[in-house]
Formats: C-alpha cells, sequence, structure tokens
C-alpha cells in the first residue's frame, strides 16, 4: 500500500530545485568503511548514505526526507560503484527523514518493522503533522546559524563550515516544501526478519523504541559486523538519547540485543553507527555503552524497589557516588562534564519513570480528541493517591504545543492543571495569562500576569504585558 501527502507541488519549481545550486553526481565520494559496505557522501551538503554491496545486489539503509535527494544518492550509486543491480531497500529508522525518500526505489522490496506501517499507515494527519515539523525545524536551524555567521571570521574554516550548514538547511526546508511523498514498507517483520544475499546474510533484528523513534539493527555474521543508527549508540551520547517526553522506552530490549550483539556466541567484531556520522568502534569501545545501559537499568530499578524519591536515586547514582566510573569512558574524556553530567541525569530520569504513570504520557496520547478525558483521568488519580508523576516543564512544553496551534481552549486546560499543581511557580501563571490573553480573556490575563509578578517581582516579561493589557 501506498499513501502519498503532496504538501505543495509543482514540477517548475522541484525542477528549479535541481537546477538552481544543486550538485551533479560527481561532487559525491565512495569510501568502503568495511568490507562490502560502503559510505557514499554528498561532498556539497554533507549528507551520507550507507550501501551494502552484496553478489545479489546492492541494499541501500534509508532514504533521506525527500524523493529528490534520494533519487540524487541513487544515481550517484550507480555512478560510483559501476552497478545499478538495486535489491533492497532497509528503513532502520521509523522516522520521515529517514524513509522521505522510499519512492526512489519503487519497484524493488523496501523492508522497515511492523510498527513503521502501523505507525502511518492512513494516517495522513501524522504525516502532515511531522512533514510540517520538519519545515520548521529546518528553517529555525538556518535562521540560527545565519545569526551565528557574523561571528566568524571571513573565509575561515569555520565560516565556510557554517555557510555550508545553511546550505543545508535550506535546501532540505525547500525540498519538503515543493512536495513529499511517503511510500511505506512492501515487506514488513515484528522481531527478526532475515535476508539471503548471497555472500553476505542480513539479520534484521529490532532493537524498540529508543528516544522517541524505533530502530532496526543490522546483524551480518560473515562479516562479524553490526549496524546501529547512530542515535542509538554515538560518540555524542552515553545511551539512546533521552526523550523529553518520558516515552515508553524498550530498555531491557536494548539491553537484550546489544548483549546477544557483544557477548553472546557468535558476538561481532566490529560495530559501525550508521546515518549521520558512519563511524565504526571496536567490540569493547560499543561495549562500555551496553556496560553503562545495563548498569544504570539495574541501579535505577534497585533504588526503586527499596522507595527511593527520584531526588535520592538522582544523589546515589551521581557522578560523584555510584556512576563515577563515566568519568573515564572515552565520551567523558572527550566532551567533558558539562556535556555529558545532563544526559547521565536525563537517563536516570527517564529510567526511574519506566512504567509509572506519568501525566505529560497520558496527555499526549489523548491529544488532539480527548484531552479533557486525560485531565480528568490525572485529576482522578490524584484524588485516590495514585503517584502520579507530574512535571512542571513537560506540561508547559504541551500548552505551548497546542497554543502555538492555535487550540487555545485546550492550551488553557493544560496551563490550569499546572497551575493547580505548582502553586508556588511563576512560570506556570506567565504562561496561563498568555494563553488567556490570546484566546481574548484579558481581565484574567491581567489576574495571572499579576500572581507570576507577586511570586517573581524580576519577571520583566509579566511586567512588560500587565503594561500592554492595562492600557487597552
Amino acid at each position: 500500500m501506498k499513501i502519498r501527502l503532496i504538501l505543495l507541488t509543482t514540477f517548475f519549481y522541484a525542477a528549479c530545485l535541481f537546477s538552481v545550486g544543486y550538485a551533479d553526481s560527481q561532487d559525491f565520494t565512495v569510501t568502503e568503511i568495511a568490507d562490502k559496505v560502503f559510505e557514499i557522501k554528498d561532498t556539497v551538503y554533507g549528507e551520507k548514505q550507507i550501501v551494502i554491496a552484496s553478489s545479489e545486489g546492492l541494499v541501500v539503509l534509508n532514504s533521506f526526507s525527500s524523493q529528490l535527494t534520494a533519487q540524487r544518492f541513487k544515481a550517484a550509486i550507480g555512478d560510483l560503484l559501476k552497478r545499478d543491480d538495486f535489491f533492497y531497500l532497509i528503513n532502520i529508522v521509523d522516522r520521515l527523514d529517514r524513509c522521505g525518500g522510499n519512492g526512489a526505489y519503487e519497484g524493488i522490496p523496501i523492508t522497515g518493522h511492523k510498527g513503521f506501517w502501523d505507525k502511518y499507515k492512513d494516517n495522513d494527519s501524522a504525516v502532515t503533522a511531522e512533514v510540517n515539523g520538519m519545515i520548521e525545524m529546518w528553517r529555525w536551524k538556518e535562521t540560527v546559524a545565519r545569526e551565528r555567521m557574523p561571528e566568524h571570521e571571513p573565509g575561515s574554516e569555520r565560516a565556510i563550515g557554517e555557510q555550508k550548514w545553511i546550505n543545508t538547511c535550506q535546501k532540505r526546508a525547500e525540498e519538503l516544501e515543493s512536495g513529499f511523498s511517503l511510500v511505506l514498507p512492501t515487506e514488513t517483520y515484528e522481531d527478526r526478519k532475515t535476508l539471503e544475499l548471497g555472500d553476505v546474510t542480513l539479520s534484521l533484528i529490532w532493537f524498540g523504541t529508543a528516544g522517541g523513534d524505533a530502530s532496526t539493527i543490522i546483524k551480518i555474521p560473515e562479516l562479524r559486523l553490526a549496524i546501529l543508527p547512530d542515535d542509538l549508540l554515538s560518540p555524542l551520547h552515553l545511551a539512546p538519547y533521552p526523550h523529553p517526553r518520558f516515552k515508553k522506552l524498550d530498555i531491557a530490549r536494548w539491553i537484550q540485543v546489544l548483549e546477544e550483539l557483544l557477548e553472546g556466541e557468535n558476538q561481532v567484531e566490529n560495530v559501525l553507527l550508521c546515518d549521520f556520522l558512519n563511524v565504526v568502534w571496536s567490540r569493547d569501545r560499543a561495549h562500555l555503552h551496553l556496560d553503562y545501559i545495563r548498569r544504570l537499568w539495574n541501579a535505577v530499578r534497585k533504588a526503586d524497589s527499596e522507595g527511593k524519591s527520584l531526588s535520592e536515586t538522582y544523589e546515589q547514582l551521581s557522578l560523584e557516588n555510584d556512576f563515577a566510573f563515566v568519568k573515564q569512558m572515552p565520551l567523558y574524556l572527550d566532551r567533558g562534564d558539562q556535556w555529558v553530567r545532563p544526559q547521565h541525569n536525563g537517563h536516570i530520569k527517564l529510567f526511574f519513570l519506566q512504567g509509572k504513570t506519568v501525566a505529560s504520557a497520558i496527555i499526549e496520547e489523548a491529544l488532539p480528541d480527548s484531552l479533557s478525558l486525560a485531565l480528568s483521568q490525572i485529576r482522578r488519580l490524584r484524588a485516590e493517591g495514585t503517584d502520579v508523576y507530574i512535571e512542571e516543564a513537560a506540561l508547559n512544553a504541551i500548552g505551548y504545543y497546542l497554543l502555538n496551534e492555535e487550540q487555545y481552549a485546550e492550551a488553557i486546560e493544560v496551563f490550569e492543571l499546572n497551575v493547580e499543581e505548582f502553586p508556588e511557580s511563576f512560570n506556570v501563571y506567565d504562561s496561563y495569562a498568555e494563553a488567556l490573553m490570546k484566546s481574548g480573556d484579558i481581565d484574567n490575563a491581567i489576574i495571572n500576569y499579576g500572581k507570576s509578578l507577586e511570586l517573581n517581582p524580576e519577571n520583566d516579561n509579566a511586567r512588560q504585558m500587565l503594561e500592554a493589557l492595562e492600557k487597552q
């Protein structure tokens, strides 16, 4: 089945994208980063793609966010590898920015996890929201980079790199704006799937949900190589990056799969972290991160079973106490305390909250149609004495999401719950007042800006808004 969502389509505009500022295949390079595994790199925009060259044909991993980029890479792969026998496309991450170019490979099997199919099948609204979010993200990143440009000396390496990043952000946004077409996998699997490709075997293994996304890893026994998306293990992160909304994470599954790869009877020797970085680690290097994940998961579960609070768990598992060994890990030695400590604390929190009742998760699952019911459920659970985890920042983020979508009544409902739960926070009143103001309820907006200012006399935003509203 094929879903196509066109946001804005004109053949002329798409043609212009190719003819203005777009590189030819000569601007690509190829590197064999492991036996039979190649990295194709666009030297103009820095984008990369992994291709496995089997005796049965070429296997491509992921397909970028747009069909335009995927088509350019497909042509470059053929030119550089001197073969165009494309045999499989594998979606190893269920995000639209990594599979939006699937349409360039129609005619060959496209394989992905069943969760990917379920996530987007007959769900045009989810596709639309995610694509619009990507466009906003790339435009925002472009703006931030342009604002940074004056800080760099003209002609310097930093200035050249910044301009390259600006061009990349601009290109990605323009491609998405010119039209988005989603082609879902033609083959799916749930736990494991094996692809026999002559001289190599690809074992697809479900890694589970991590950082808000669901991921597949690939084990190639003949090469003693595992391929993982680099948002699972990365030179930049201790573990799959913490998701700010406390999503359900398959941590036990992560450990099981990594143990199979790195400690099992048929353990691999190397791990390729692919997608953005394309770094090859030794088994021992990857094992440091498995050890961290496993030790943290067991320690958090033990602390929870002993009745320790989240704050007590932070203290016990800090980098000064039980997890001081983190300071000897390559990531800490390379990036320093300010980079690693917030990540570690984020992992503690998310690991601690697994299996618990989290207010923000209840609300997000209820959006967009059942928000009032979700808020009633949270209040009822609180009244019954259930240990519901409510975080001010998480509710505020949801409230502002609704506010930006101009769902004022819904935003007000969320901010009201935040005020109930955190009556001593000046910020919740400030946010609540903004929602009331935008909904047209000026009198109550004035009241709540006033409460915010009482709690924090240095809240300049509340003072300025009060002055403006009172003049009205």
